[in-house]
This record gives structure tokens, sequence and C-alpha cells, in this order.
């Protein structure tokens, strides 16, 4: 049986690799806990306040009950590389205190579609709609056509936009004009109904 010490020391090595894993402190946003003091800050900046090393305040965060994080260690070039494959499929986790609860789908058409013209609009449209469904081996949904369930979104693609963003992860998106789910009216005229049609999906 390994000692407390170990078991420290064991946790910290733990730490640390993670740590060089997800790329510097400063690249380490705290989304969400239930200790709001943290909230928005990076792990640079916790560690700089409480006078400790960037592990050892992570471990501090860990053991006061955790936290939500977002890490910037992705790289652009890498993102667009994959978005380019046949295979490849839009999604979110939609953890709290992150923007892409919000904002990831029209963000990706926006950006790489509209902007930064990496991808057509059509095949962005199929990694968001029909793709996930034939997958995952979900029937009757991703595509319009008789006898499917009606999942279906019509927006402007001039003002298409995500407004969430780390300080404001909530602010709901621009564009949107109808959107149906499962046949109901979910947004009607770029604003939403009363309307609850989703419902799990089980395979």
């Amino acid at each position: 049986m390994k000692s407390p010490e170990d078991c420290e020391a064991s946790f910290s090595w733990i730490v640390s690799t993670n740590l060089a894993r997800r790329g510097r402190a400063d690249s380490i946003l705290m989304t969400a806990s239930s200790d709001s003091t943290i909230v928005g800050k990076t792990l640079a900046t916790i560690a700089k306040e409480r006078n400790e090393t960037p592990v050892d305040a992570a471990i501090e965060i860990v053991k006061a009950g955790g936290s939500d994080v977002a890490s910037f260690n992705m790289k652009e070039s890498d993102i667009q590389a994959f978005m380019r494959q046949s295979w490849f499929m839009t999604g979110s986790d939609g953890s709290p205190g992150h923007p892409r609860k919000y904002g990831t789908y029209p963000r990706k058409l926006r950006l790489y579609v509209y902007e930064k013209n990496i991808i057509p609009l059509e095949f962005a449209i199929r990694s968001n709609t029909s793709l996930p469904p034939e997958t995952l081996g979900l029937k009757d949904r991703g595509l319009l056509k008789p006898g499917y369930f009606a999942d279906v979104l019509v927006f402007d693609p001039r003002t298409f936009n995500e407004r969430a963003t780390y300080k404001t992860p909530t602010v709901l998106s621009t564009g949107a004009q109808y959107l149906t789910v499962n046949g109901r009216l979910a947004i009607d005229n770029g604003l939403l109904t009363p309307a609850l049609a989703g419902r799990a999906l089980k395979h």
C-alpha cells in the first residue's frame, strides 16, 4: 500500500503530465465550478494570485471539487484538416460555461463556410444533419424525406452568427428564422415558442 506521500506525488505527476498535454497554464480557463471566484480565470492567474505553482493550484482546485475547463491547445490547421474529411461530424458536449453550447453550429457556417471558404455549404449541412444519424444508426432523421421526423432549420445566411463568448456563454445566436423539432415550431419568425417537442433518441 502506498503512503500518503507517495499518493500525493503520484497525483502531482498525473496533474503535471495532463497540464503538459493540454498546454501552458495560461491556456486553461475555468468555465464552471462550485467556487465562483475561479470561474473566468486561467490556471496561471489563479496560481499567481495564490502564490502557488500551476500544478499545486490545479491540485487544490481538484480537492475543492474541481472545475470544468476550456483548454486552448488545438491548432487551427488541424481543425480545418479534419473539417474537410467526409466522415467528420459536427457536435458539442454542451458543457456549461463554454460558448460552444450556444454557438457551435452558427460559428461553423459563418467562419468556415462563408468567411474562410474551407468547406462548401452543402458539405457543412451534411455533417450537421444526415451524417450523424446515419453513423449512429438512427432511422428517419437527418433528411428532408416523406415519413421522416421534421427537424428543419431555416436561417438567414447574412445574419446566422454566434454571439456566445467565454465571458457570456449563454447568449443566443442570431439568424435562425424558423425551426421545427419533430414537426413542431420551436422558433417562429426568429422568436422562440413555448413548444418543447424534443425527445431522447435511443438506439
